[in-house]
């Protein structure tokens, strides 16, 4: 048999070149970029390195220099593809590239994408799609000076101590957030130490990952961690050295261990939040900071875990809290005493019902008109208050010895039990109702008549209602004090 034409077939396989990409692009400025097809229903490609890892990924190929421009899309054999990756290694010692810009459809940039680009100058921008960034994806470009995050929901960046994506950046000293940012990954910063910047976190913020800042020992100023972040994780701030205040929002629950260690120049920390967060071990170990709290959650946070360890502890001035006070209904009356309290203040409450209206009680439950609560929160106090009903009555009464029989609608009262009725009384030679009781006290003085029909309000001047306009028959007084309420039905009978 001969073997010769099976010996040449094997050698020219041995030397194919065996390509990393499916197709290429060429460049204006003299190279080519290679891509690889990663979803073909949805034609979108990743960035990739022409040759195999064995011969060191460009050789035998030209490599990028100057601006580098990853276009959002690429045509080949007629067909549009978006680009959505840079791959792993991709531009790898590619150090003749001087600026870089990333498309807008990126999501993922792989491992070591960039890594020893040392050409790179100035800004890199990090998209809103992006959602990983390798390990070590841009180790020891050492020209980039700033870094602009976008990325809404970047997942992962770089992911442990030894391979943070900007490991090596010695000139790296501006780092910048886009407004829609909501989550910074574990690792993301991770011993930028050279970034010498004013702290300034994106609004829309949510979650700050496990060693997202640690060793930024530069980044100085004022932190105010953003009122959407609930949890602050592990060593996230941990020996950021020129920290020198932290503000910590409203709504955050709770504090992983050592989250602010060893931030020395910490002076203070102030928390909105009103019930104290979860604080695990040593959280701001190395610090002696003042501690500043809502002033109405003074006390939780002094009898707090964690919290309970600072040596100053203020409270956010001033301190005030607002009562407020309605009514169910406004046709029915008003409530007096609303308004704004320093804390501990005793304030007095009052519900006055307007004519032909009962205070039933509060929506607490209480019953007293009026009623003292202490200012120690903001609360709402709702009076409750409902019309009288009425019933048809058969009477009789004696006028002057003579039995007279009457008709009347009386009032069934459903207010406070009816006081003495000696402080009102009718003096039938005056022909008016005597109203015996202190004028500041009396909130309100209604006449009803047999009808039930409140035919006069208001509090007297003189301490009387002059009854000689009113026709003769049966009517009914009340009176509202402060404290109390009195009735009094009587027969008024008209002089000739």
């Amino acid at each position: 048999m001969n073997r010769r034409p099976l010996l040449i077939l094997m050698l020219l396989m041995i030397a194919a070149p065996v390509w990393a990409y499916d197709f290429e692009v060429p460049q204006a400025a003299g190279y080519s970029l290679y891509f690889t097809i990663v979803n073909r229903e949805e034609n979108k490609v990743e960035v990739t390195y022409p040759a195999t890892p064995q011969e060191g990924y460009w050789y035998g190929h030209v490599r990028p220099t100057g601006p580098l421009t990853v276009p959002a899309l690429v045509e080949h054999d007629g067909i549009g593809y978006v680009v959505v990756s840079i791959g792993e290694r991709a531009f790898s010692g590619c150090d003749g590239i001087t600026t870089l810009y990333l498309p807008h459809t990126l999501v993922s940039i792989g491992d070591y994408a960039f890594s020893q680009c040392y050409g790179i100058q100035g800004l890199v921008t990090i998209g809103e799609r992006v959602t990983y960034v390798g390990r070590s994806a841009f180790y020891a470009c050492s020209g980039i000076t700033a870094v602009q995050f976008n990325a809404v929901q970047c997942e992962t960046m770089g992911g442990t101590i030894s391979s943070t994506a900007f490991g090596g950046c010695r000139s790296l000293t501006r780092l910048l957030f886009g407004p829609k940012v909501k989550r910074i990954p574990d690792y993301a910063f991770y011993g930028m130490d050279q970034l010498d910047t004013e702290w300034s976190l994106p609004e829309e913020l949510e979650y700050i990952g496990e060693n997202a800042f640690a060793y930024c020992s530069k980044m100085r100023g004022s932190l105010s961690i953003p009122t959407g972040v609930q949890v602050i994780s592990p060593y996230a701030f941990a020996q950021c050295h020129s920290l020198n205040q932290v503000t910590l929002p409203e709504r955050l629950t709770r504090i992983d261990q050592r989250a602010f260690y060893q931030c020395v120049n910490l002076r203070q920390v102030t928390v909105q939040a009103l019930v104290p967060p979860t604080m695990a071990e040593d959280v701001f170990a190395g610090s002696n900071a003042v501690l500043e709290i809502p002033c109405i959650s003074e006390r939780r946070y002094k009898s707090a875990l964690g919290w309970n360890s600072f040596v100053t502890i203020r409270t956010l001035q001033p301190c005030m809290v607002n009562i407020a006070a309605s009514v169910n209904d406004a046709a029915c009356g008003t409530v007096m005493g609303g308004g704004t309290y320093p804390v501990g203040a005793k304030v007095n409450l009052v519900a006055v019902c307007n004519a032909g209206y009962s205070f039933l009680g509060w929506s607490d439950g209480n019953k007293q008109n009026p009623r003292q609560v202490t200012a120690d929160d903001t609360v709402t106090y709702h009076a409750i208050m409902q019309p009288n009903e009425v019933e048809y009555i058969h009477d009789t009464t004696y006028v002057d010895g003579v039995q007279v029989k009457y008709e009347y609608y009386e009032m069934n009262d459903v207010a406070e039990p009816i006081a003495s009725q000696q402080e009102i009384t009718y003096n039938k030679a005056k022909q008016r109702v005597e109203i015996d009781l202190p004028k500041r006290s009396v909130m309100g003085v209604d006449l009803y008549n047999a009808a039930g029909q409140c035919i006069s309000s208001g509090v007297p001047r003189h301490g009387h209602i002059d009854m000689r306009r009113y026709p003769s028959g049966n009517y009914m007084i009340r009176v509202t004090t402060l404290t109390q309420r009195y009735l009094l039905r009587f027969f008024h009978a008209k002089n000739k």
